[in-house]
């Protein structure tokens, strides 16, 4: 298998699933077409059009986490350093949302910079009234970071007890999953994969650094539903109802599922629990990407240095479908409509190529898992 340094020179071909330090390279020469002349990332590129959509600090945050692992695994020559990203990120505080400042500590708190300490203070001081509209995700962001600053040292234990209290209340009283909302109703009970993914990340991350029992006790139990819940494909499902535990929707499948999001979930979750089903499971969603999908369809361009960005339903069957079902789901209905066929999503963000880099670097040799487990 090729090491990191393999890889230093040259422009990166089409990544292949055996190559994950080509992805990784490849990853990082992308999110360089995506980023505007002040360090911040855009929001999103359309395929056939060569115009950066927007600003983005909270990806300009992922995309440092990613170069940051990247760094610390030994890969050389990144286009950018993760800490010039960071700065650029938390240059205007007043465009981070709650969630975001928990991405910043947990960039600060891995890179060793002293800011992380003045990051910790200012997440004590948000209220849980403030907390209680934050989407799942978002908690999920704020525990990992505060679990990476008690890690690096910092006095954040009450910080992390309280953020681990908030995700806490909102795990569903008849299943593993957690729901979207602090709201406790409404579309509380029907969050998407992120709200879950993120969920199990944190809960692995506390479980690991703090020996958190009933973490990895909630995070297995997550994660393993999750598998259950998941595609003949692999292909991880969009929208959940928390309390019946059930798919609700499955489009779109994202691929920022399938080779990063899913992947940094259960890997964190392996290393918690020493278990390799959990690193395999995370790996077994990667195919997906290459072709190993409903269209036969190639998720990364390297000639147009492009990630695409999900299956969906084409045209308005895509909104249709999603809110047909999920009102099916919410009157308790399993039979699933099917109002259109699928199509390429073919947008790029960079938090997609950030969250490669965050899944496999340093942890290349997980995609080996992936012949033991066909």
């Amino acid at each position: 298998m090729s090491s990191a340094s393999d890889h230093d020179a040259g422009r990166p071909t089409a990544p292949s699933l055996s190559d994950i330090p080509g992805l990784i390279r490849f990853s990082a020469d992308v999110t360089e077409t995506l980023r505007h002349d002040d360090g911040v990332y855009c929001f999103d590129r359309e395929w056939a059009e060569a115009v950066n959509r927007g600003r983005s600090p909270r990806y300009t945050l992922m995309v440092a986490l990613g170069f940051s692992r990247a760094e610390a695994a030994g890969y050389r020559d990144l286009p950018r350093t993760a800490l010039e990203q960071v700065n650029a990120a938390i240059s205007d505080r007043s465009q981070l949302s709650i969630g975001d400042r928990g991405l910043a500590l947990w960039a600060l708190a891995r890179l060793g910079d002293a800011r992380a300490a003045e990051w910790v203070t200012d997440l004590e001081r948000v209220t849980a009234d403030e907390l209680r509209p934050l989407e799942g995700m978002e908690i999920g962001w704020l525990v990992t970071g505060a679990a990476a600053a008690v890690e690096a040292g910092l006095p954040a234990e009450r910080l992390l007890a309280d953020l681990l209290g908030t995700l806490r209340s909102r795990r569903a009283t008849k299943s593993p999953l957690f729901h979207h909302l602090g709201t406790g109703r409404g579309r509380a009970l029907l969050p998407n994969f992120a709200t879950q993914i993120y969920s199990v990340l944190a809960l692995a991350d506390v479980a690991r650094i703090t020996n958190d029992q009933q973490a990895l006790a909630e995070a297995t139990a997550l994660a393993d539903l999750l598998v259950e819940l998941r595609g003949a494909d692999c292909g991880w499902p969009w929208l959940f109802h928390a309390e019946k535990g059930r798919v609700v929707e499955t489009y779109q499948v994202y691929s920022v599922h399938q080779d990063a999001m899913a992947p940094m979930a259960y890997f964190s979750l392996a290393a918690a629990t020493g278990e390799q089903r959990y690193a395999a499971a995370g790996a077994e969603g990667l195919p997906w990407c290459f072709g190993e999908n409903e269209l036969g369809f190639q998720f990364y361009d390297a000639n147009a240095r492009f990630a695409h960005r999900a299956i969906k339903r084409g045209g308005w069957a895509d909104r249709a479908e999603l809110w047909a079902n999920t009102l099916a789901g919410v009157a308790g209905l399993r039979r699933r409509l099917t109002l259109g066929s699928p199509v390429v999503n073919t947008t790029c963000r960079p938090y997609h190529l950030g969250w490669i880099m965050e899944a496999w670097a340093g942890r290349e040799a997980n995609v080996e898992l992936l012949g033991r487990s066909r």
